[in-house]
């Protein structure tokens, strides 16, 4: 194989190496990276205190209602039990009862919109645990993926680099010296020669380069680009 033949396979090598290694560093911050899985842990931790608080707060309003309840029915049985016989006396007493009643209305309309809140709270955090399981799963899934797709890649680059090795091996230095030089400013450091020019910048090539790129065994360079040309 002529030797810009030779620099054209190693230009194939290094950009199936540099796909490879592109995707590798994609890879690289995507294993591990549990984010969001710790973001929506964060979430559920912040709505079970929302269902913890709730659930205090009905407790209270519980324990509030129960002590009404209780002042209700003694002063009821009071009330009721023909103990109490000054007409006064049992005006003042039915008064206790009435107010002790609106008291515990009071409580209970908001103990119902504590359970209201709590329903609420409730459903939240039900609903983030389930979306944890599920990123959870989802997460373990393509970890395993990723994990299995960068041991290939890896595989593959160490193939490649062999080969790249082995072209190397079989082109001049010069040559390859150049096609360093030249990859500096151009990623395909290589170019075909079609109708008179250069297929990478599209400007045509003088007649005599064009010859001398169909016939000099050494590399010709493009006159506007730079990049080495080999004929069609």
């Amino acid at each position: 194989m002529p030797a810009t033949r030779e620099l054209l396979a190693l230009q194939s090598v290094d950009g199936e190496l540099a796909a490879r290694r592109t995707r590798l560093s994609e890879i690289a911050p995507l294993l591990g990276d549990d984010s969001a899985i710790r973001a929506l842990t964060r979430r559920l931790a912040s709505e079970q205190a929302e269902v913890d608080s709730a659930l205090g707060r009905q407790q209270e309003f519980d324990s509030v209602i129960a002590g009404f309840t209780e002042r209700v029915d003694a002063a009821e049985k009071r009330l009721y039990s023909g103990v109490v016989v000054n007409p006064r006396e049992l005006q003042d007493l039915q008064a206790d009862v009435n107010m002790l009643k609106r008291q515990r209305g009071h409580e209970e309309d908001a103990l119902l919109e504590v359970m209201v809140e709590l329903d609420t709270a409730r459903g939240n955090r039900d609903a983030s645990t389930k979306e944890l399981e599920l990123l959870k799963a989802s997460w373990a899934a393509e970890q395993e993926s990723l994990t299995a797709e960068k041991q290939r890649l890896e595989a593959e680059v160490a193939d490649f680099e062999r080969r790249r090795a082995d072209t190397v091996s079989r082109t001049p230095p010069p040559e390859v010296a150049l096609y360093e030089q030249v990859r500096r400013n151009h990623t395909r450091p290589v170019a075909q020669m079609h109708n008179n020019a250069c297929n990478a910048c599209r400007v045509g090539v003088p007649m005599r380069t064009a010859q001398e790129v169909r016939t000099s065994s050494a590399p010709v360079r493009c006159p506007n680009c730079g990049r080495i040309l080999l004929p069609e």
